[in-house]
């Protein structure tokens, strides 16, 4: 058959495929010559037309004797849609349930996990690996290097981690530059502890969320995301940060 292999690969099924491209091949015909064609059963054959024709693939003819054709078979390309939207659901389920496989596995064999990322389009999927968090997000960021492209990015990061209502707490320098920064941006998903002789020029930001620390170097020249994912590790960094919060967040 010349088209069955790419028919079954958009998603037909066996039979489906093989009335398909009996009627292209063939035009117009009655559905007892698709009975001598295919092989199939009476039963099989009527229940292959009627699930072609439901989807829109072929269409039925009226008149004395009842035969079918096939449609323009542009209509296939929603076999592809609809394994794009598959694929897609997949991605976003996996993605979804990637953390917790990650801290699982570290559990069970006490090895952290780490994975990489590089360039805008990494830190933009590594930051938002943050968004499946199921606790609050410590970040420390060195805002001078949020400029550009990374400006941008973080942008949409936040609206839709706003769009969540996730809580971000955020430690940053005590600086009039900063305390004007931040005074709009402070809310109630958004926190912010102003810590005196804070680094401000360290080109990197660091976000640590359930059992995962996230290191991101910003420099336009180089762009890496290190996601590590340790219960030990994640502890000790929320710690730290607390330690600090607790000193000079004032609500």
């Amino acid at each position: 058959m010349l088209f069955s292999d790419i028919l079954s690969r958009l998603g037909l099924a066996e039979n489906e495929a093989k009335i398909y491209e009996i009627l292209l091949l063939k035009g117009e015909t009655k559905a007892r010559d698709l009975l001598e064609d295919s092989g199939l059963s009476r039963g099989n054959v009527y229940n292959m037309l009627t699930s072609l024709t439901a989807r829109g693939f072929i269409q039925v003819i009226e008149g004395k004797q009842q035969t079918y054709r096939v449609t323009d078979p542009t209509k296939l390309s929603s076999l592809v849609d609809e394994r794009k939207r598959g694929i897609e659901r997949l991605d976003a389920e996996f993605k979804e349930t990637l953390p917790r496989m990650l801290s699982t596995f570290s559990l069970t064999t006490g090895r952290p996990t780490v994975r990489v990322f590089e360039g805008i389009e990494g830190i933009e999927e590594a930051l938002n690996d943050s968004l499946l968090a199921k606790g609050e997000i410590r970040t420390y960021v060195d805002n001078a290097a949020v400029v550009g492209d990374v400006l941008t990015m973080n942008d949409r990061y936040v609206k839709r981690r706003l769009a969540k209502k996730m809580t971000k707490k955020m430690i940053v320098s005590d600086t009039p530059e900063l305390r004007k920064l931040f005074s709009s941006l402070v809310n109630e998903f958004t926190l912010v502890a102003f810590v005196p002789q804070f680094p401000t020029t360290f080109q990197s930001a660091m976000e640590i969320y359930d059992d995962t620390v996230s290191y991101m170097t910003l420099t336009p020249e180089k762009m890496i995301a290190v996601l590590l994912t340790d219960p030990a590790i994640a502890s000790l960094e929320k710690q730290k940060f607390d330690f600090l919060w607790n000193q000079y967040y004032a609500a």
